[in-house]
Parts: C-alpha cells; structure tokens; sequence
C-alpha cells in the first residue's frame, strides 16, 4: 500500500513551522531579519527566488495530489517508481533530511542566515558540520529527494534537478563568501571537510 498522500504534506507543514521558529528566535537575539534574500537582479537574490518559487509549487503540488488522487498520472507519473516500499522509503528519507535542517540550524545558533550577510558571522565546524559543509543544503536536498520517491513525476523530478543547481550556485556563492570572511580559518576548514558528505 502506497503512503496516504497527506504524509508528505504533515511532513513539510512541521519542518516549516520549526524552521520558521528557530529563524525566529535567531531575528530576536539579532533584532533583525536573518534572511537576507532580496528583490533585486542580482545572482544571490535569483537564487532566492527560485527557493520561494520552488518551495511553493512543491507544497501546492502535493496539496493538490492530496485532494485529487489522478494529480500524479496527470502531470507525468513515473510509473516504475510508483511501489510501497520506494514511497515509504521517501518519506524515511524526508524524515532524515527534516532532522539534519533542524539540526544544522540549531548547531549555527547566532550565525544563522538565510543567504549572504555582509555582517560579520561566526564560523561553525562541529557537530554536523564536521561531516558536511552544509548539511543544510543536504538536508534539504534529501526533503526533495524523499518527496520525488513519495510522488515520482515529471513534476517533483523538475524541482529536485532545480533544487540541485540553484543549492550548488548558492553553496559555492557561500563558500566564496566566507572564505573572504573567515580566510585561512575557512581555507583549512574547506580543505578538510566534503562540500556534502562525501565529496
């Protein structure tokens, strides 16, 4: 039996509401904004966009999946795929992927950003960062993964080949950024540690 359509749903509305708190809580110690996407032209705030765009038409996709069980076939199903333990296997891996955001964004603490500050931040190295230069961006990736083998379509593997190239811009704006931040600290971090996991 496939997951019920509403899992992956409860999924995204929890990892949301924690994300959205813990930012939260990093604005008030801040008394400003963490996010620092805006709406100008520039390659970061693209980026951004592409996040809140991508994000929405995921979450409204599996809505309407939810209301509408023919969604699937009629966006382009991918039909090998489509089997019980390839869909609960995504949500194990949604599961996984929610966990390491929540916890990547409680090990930054204060240096929590949502994109590029220009004000100084501190460098994080320890706990998941000690695996993963941006166990963020893995974790997240790992969210779309999981939702694409939940609901395999032409629909959510479009967003999970756009999620990968908008995070790998985004990473290497990032690194190029705190490399001019942090310096040699960064240098030797960076030569230590995978961009991901293993490479």
């Amino acid at each position: 039996m496939m997951p019920p359509a509403i899992l992956p749903v409860l999924q995204l509305v929890t990892l949301g509401v924690i994300f959205a708190l813990l930012t939260r809580r990093v604005e008030k110690h801040l008394a400003h904004s963490p996010n620092k996407f805006g709406a100008s032209d520039s390659a970061h705030d693209f980026v951004g966009r592409v996040y809140r765009v991508g994000g929405a038409i995921l979450f409204i996709f599996l809505l309407v999946r939810m209301a509408w069980p023919e969604a699937d076939r009629m966006v382009g199903e991918i039909s090998v795929l489509v089997q019980p333990a390839v869909g609960w296997g995504g949500l194990i891996i949604m599961a996984a992927g929610s966990i390491v955001i929540v916890a990547a964004q409680v090990r930054m603490g204060l240096a929590w950003r949502i994109g590029l500050d220009a004000e100084q931040t501190g460098l994080v190295t320890t706990g998941l960062f000690a695996w993963s230069r941006n166990p963020t961006f893995l974790g997240m990736m790992a969210v779309i993964l999981g939702a694409f083998l939940t609901a395999p379509t032409a629909v959510t593997a479009a967003l999970l080949a756009t999620a990968w190239i908008a995070f790998s811009v985004q990473i290497r704006m990032e690194e190029e950024h705190l490399l001019r931040m942090h310096g040699a600290d960064y240098g030797r971090y960076r030569s230590t540690v995978p961009r991901w996991l293993i490479f």
